[in-house]
């Protein structure tokens, strides 16, 4: 072979590794790249949300339903159940109910206010007067004797009525005055009137100066009719208040 052939072919072979040594670098890497992962932050001032909260807004829904439905079906058998052993409960509820709200002192504001009275239904119409006793009859106790109230004896059948305007905080069976009606007034005081024949309100209800609450039939009655004044958890002689408010 003369030496230009060889001369030849060793170019051709520097020229084809120099060929594949450009394509090499031109061509891009497949090494794998490793992304370092994020770590989440999380600001631990910020609340966590809790299980109730993660909870669907139709499942919280009704969740909420459900223990107001409860709450509501328990008061109402403690209220209307004469179980001796449920009367402690009763009266818990009972007072939560009704004697922490002022129904007759924010009724009174409002009729003073809007010149209408605040109720669902329409008021029986009534005459207004000075207070006097619901019913007429000869005392046959004194708040002395009781220590609470009086009892009145009526000789006939007869309409007893509200002294003074207020809203009705019960109206029910009573473990011992039976039928009792109680009204609590503008003032924070109430009204009781117990061993009732009939009742004719009902609770919440919104009532006028001798409006007619019930009825006391003597031949069915098995007590005088019982009357008492409350103020500030403490009783009050029923004589001595309508006397002095009969004072000019």
């Amino acid at each position: 072979m003369r030496n230009n052939d060889l001369a030849k072919i060793r170019d051709n072979i520097l020229k084809r590794k120099q060929k594949k040594r450009q394509q090499r670098l031109s061509t891009p890497s497949k090494t794998p790249v490793y992304v370092q992962p994020v770590e989440r932050w999380e600001d631990p001032d910020f609340p966590k949300k809790t299980s109730s909260e993660r909870m669907p807004f139709h499942r919280r829904l009704l969740v909420k339903s459900f223990f107001a439905a409860s709450l509501f079906f328990v008061s109402m058998l403690l209220l209307t159940t004469n179980n001796t052993w449920l009367e402690k409960p009763r009266q818990l509820v009972n007072q939560a109910l009704t004697e922490e709200f002022p129904f007759a002192t924010v009724h009174a504001w409002y009729q003073a206010k809007f010149g209408a009275p605040l109720a669902i239904q329409p008021e029986a119409e009534t005459i207004q007067a000075p207070l006097a006793l619901p019913v007429s009859g000869e005392i046959s106790q004194t708040f002395e004797e009781t220590g609470q109230g009086v009892l009145i004896s009526p000789t006939e059948d007869t309409d007893v009525v509200a002294i003074e305007s207020g809203t009705v905080l019960f109206a029910g069976n009573d473990r011992e005055t039976g039928k009792t009606v109680i009204i609590q007034h503008p003032d924070r005081s109430k009204s009781i009137y117990g061993n009732l024949t009939n009742m004719d309100v009902h609770a919440y209800q919104s009532i006028q100066t001798n409006q007619k609450i019930g009825i006391y039939e003597p031949q069915h009655a098995t007590d005088e009719m019982y009357f008492a004044i409350e103020k500030n958890h403490e009783y009050m002689d029923p004589i001595q208040v309508i006397h002095v408010d009969e004072q000019p």
